[in-house]
């Protein structure tokens, strides 16, 4: 379908060709007349293009040359496409303003890495926390944070966990280094200081391991003058008897809940170890099981399912006491008649141990919480339990300083899994 400019040059061309057409025969030469009129139109159509390129050459900022027809139609169009464009650069332009502000706002520092981990932008932020200059634009990220670390951290690329490190011009202040790929294979790097955080776990370790090794020394006094009392209980009132045994009880837990704290303050405070060794674990589960067989006597039924042959490499003790606690909540949380399998093997490369039991099963969205400290479901809270609140979190420390990692799969009435995964080595036990 014609558009009006189009049906109006048409329309002024046939005109124009009639006309030359008459001038020729009334001259006697009709077709020079045409060639005449159609070079007087070419002419005429340069002259617009021209004045339209011009136009376009300023910046097209001021409203089009005059024109008709189809490029009266041509103008227009370009007119209307160049404010368009302007606008969506202003808004553009007022975006990328905002965007900035917010980023000048933050404390977090703000760094882009191209394609060659070359600095490309950051925001003040991430200027003051490592020190960056103006001329550090265009710098490899690695030669300005050198730290063995961070710069496997880069190069490697694997980002699903931060990095920790000391600022580069600070030592006593930590860093904290996340990082997602975007684009064409650019990183964004978020830098944050994460020196009162860490300082205040620190306190809260030592206030928790001072704590606990001031309350074995009253607890052992308030141990021994029990069983002194009791000792002589056919002597008492049996009020004071009852009162007695409670007392017992209570001591007893408080005790349970003391070691529990001195094991995990142990774990969160001392280093990772350097030394491990290959640990044998159907020995290892085999003398847990026996143990929770005694605790559960006929109440409940243990089996045990693991190759000989199986072995990881760990701490013996911290393993230990991450499958026992695993063990020893199956009992205790699961009713009579409950069947428990502590089952262990290898596929896709890692090696597994899983305690499963045919229990209550948890509700899963108390799931991502139970290793937290004290963290208890609530059908689980009575004291008759026996549990102190930190056998998961305990047996969620121990697994990461051996390079483990804790999966756990439950539905109310349908039992739990608690399964603990290891990098499979290559060599054997």
């Amino acid at each position: 379908m014609l558009t009006p400019g189009l049906r109006s040059e048409l329309q002024r061309i046939a005109l124009l060709g009639a006309l030359s057409l008459l001038a020729g025969y009334v001259n006697g030469y009709p077709l020079a007349s045409l060639i005449t009129g159609g070079s007087l139109y070419m002419l005429w159509t340069l002259v617009r293009i021209h004045r339209l390129n011009q136009w376009l050459e300023q910046g097209g900022r001021d409203y089009p040359p005059p024109a008709s027809g189809v490029w009266g139609e041509i103008s227009d169009h370009l007119y209307r496409l160049r404010q368009r464009n302007a606008r969506h650069r202003q808004d553009h332009l007022s975006l990328v303003t905002r965007i900035r502000r917010i980023t000048d706002a933050l404390d977090e520092g703000i760094l882009i890495l191209d394609a060659d981990r070359a600095l490309e932008w950051w925001n003040p932020a991430a200027g003051r926390l490592l020190g960056l200059e103006r001329r550090d634009e265009g710098e490899p990220i690695v030669n300005l944070v050198r730290t063995p670390a961070f710069v496997a951290f880069i190069r490697e690329g694997r980002f699903t966990e931060p990095v920790e490190l000391e600022a580069p011009h600070d030592p006593d202040r930590l860093l904290q280094f996340n990082a997602n790929q975007f684009g064409a294979n650019e990183i964004a790097l978020v830098v944050q200081d994460i020196t009162r955080l860490r300082r205040l776990e620190q306190m809260r370790k030592e206030f928790v391991a001072n704590i606990s090794h001031e309350l074995r020394t009253p607890l052992t006094v308030l141990t021994g003058y029990l069983e002194t009392l009791r000792g002589s209980a056919a002597e008492q009132p049996p009020a004071w008897r009852q009162a007695i045994a409670q007392m017992e009880e209570q001591t007893r837990r408080l005790t349970l809940l003391t070691e529990d704290l001195v094991t995990l303050s142990k774990l969160e405070s001392t280093p990772l170890p350097t030394r491990t060794e290959r640990v044998a674990l159907h020995p290892l589960l085999a003398a847990i099981v026996d143990s929770a067989r005694a605790l559960a006597g006929e109440s409940h039924e243990i089996g045990l399912e693991c190759p000989p042959e199986l072995c990881v490499e760990g701490v013996t003790r911290e393993l230990h006491s991450a499958f026992a606690n695993l063990v020893y909540n199956a009992v205790k949380h699961n009713p009579r008649g409950c069947a428990i399998w502590v089952r262990a093997g290898r596929d896709s490369g890692r090696i597994w141990v899983e305690v499963e039991d045919e229990g209550v099963g948890i509700d899963p969205r108390h799931l991502p919480r139970l290793t937290e400290r004290f963290y208890r479901v609530e059908n689980s809270r009575a004291s008759s339990s026996g549990g102190t609140g930190l056998g998961l979190a305990i047996v969620k420390h121990s697994l990461l300083r051996n390079g483990g990692k804790l999966e756990i799969h439950s539905a109310l009435g349908q039992g739990s899994t608690f399964r603990c995964t290891f990098e499979a080595r290559p060599a054997q036990c």
